[in-house]
């Protein structure tokens, strides 16, 4: 077994699940920010996105 499938295995151990998706580029961050959050916080899921324009929020789900 390599490292890498060590890892993802200790990872699926954990419930997590591997997810690739294309994300735009100046919200690379926050997308990270969100999933490593929510790694940590398993009760909490993503709900409201902010629109960079005008600042209101909305129901991302």
């Amino acid at each position: 077994m390599t490292k890498n499938q060590q890892y993802e295995a200790k990872q699926k151990a954990k419930g997590l699940t591997k997810v690739t998706l294309w994300v735009p580029a100046t919200a690379a961050i926050e997308f990270k920010s969100m999933a490593a959050f929510c790694c940590g916080h398993p009760n909490h899921i993503p709900f409201m996105t902010r629109s960079t324009i005008t600042g209101k929020l909305k129901k991302g789900v």
